[in-house]
């Protein structure tokens, strides 16, 4: 885990994203922690599982979203 952290610290440090190598550590650990715990979570691999959310397609639809607008093309 530590050769991961010192990559993305360095990977973080020259894009700017963070002004010192500290600051790049710290952040670099948060993220591969974060991933880590993503991947190492039952319902990211199995879409069976209790833990994954469910939602209806009424529910990803955006409020106040009608559908389909057609547009009218005058040919120019």
């Amino acid at each position: 885990m530590q050769d991961r952290i010192e990559s993305l610290a360095a990977k973080l440090l020259r894009e700017g994203e963070v002004g010192d190598m500290e600051s790049a550590r710290a952040m670099a650990t948060r993220r591969l922690e974060d991933s880590d715990a993503r991947t190492e979570d039952p319902a990211v691999h199995d879409h069976e599982h209790d833990g994954v959310i469910r939602r209806t397609s009424s529910e990803t639809a955006a409020v106040g979203d009608i559908g389909v607008v057609k547009r009218a093309h005058d040919g120019e």
